[in-house]
């Protein structure tokens, strides 16, 4: 079952949920804004904290839909994949090889509600799939943007790989 199929409105009490877990429309440059309205030399640090608690957040969600049946790698990504798109968060294509998982977001609202950049804006996208690479290597990873739309990129780019120990 989608995501749009799981979502639920209760418009007396104003609230949307996936199961337990709660949902919000929330404009992407009234979120991206946020770095705006600090200087920039802030901004690295607030992304840092909106990527890790999209980790532990978005986390919780990755880990309800492994438990709903997609327990395998390419069943959880197909979620994953499908899932992003219904909350907003662009087109997702995910490339599952040995050693890491790539992905290429297009129209990643995180990127267009910044506007331009000089460095990558699509922190939450790192985490969630900081939380999901770990899921499906079975170990800590660490996720690079190696290529951002805020950059002036077609799309953004990302590379998650175990962590080296």
């Amino acid at each position: 079952m989608s995501f749009r199929d799981r979502l639920s409105y209760a418009p007396d009490a104003g609230t949307y949920h996936d199961g337990a877990m709660r949902y919000m429309f929330i404009k992407p440059e009234a979120v991206m804004g946020i770095l705006h309205a600090l200087p920039p030399e802030l901004r690295p640090t607030v992304m840092e904290a909106m990527a890790e608690s999209v980790f532990v957040n978005g986390g919780k969600s990755a880990q309800t839909y492994k438990a709903q049946g997609a327990e395998a790698a390419q069943a959880l990504l197909d979620v994953i994949r499908e899932t992003s798109g219904q909350l907003g968060w662009g087109h997702w294509t995910l490339t599952l090889t040995g050693a890491a998982l790539t992905v290429e977001v297009e129209n990643s609202p995180f990127a267009e509600g910044f506007g331009p950049s000089d460095i990558p804006v699509c922190a939450p996208i790192r985490g969630m799939l900081r939380a999901v690479s770990g899921m499906i290597f079975g170990t800590p990873c660490e996720v690079t943007e190696t290529a951002c739309a805020a950059m002036g990129a077609t799309r953004c780019t990302f590379i998650a790989k175990p962590k080296e120990v």
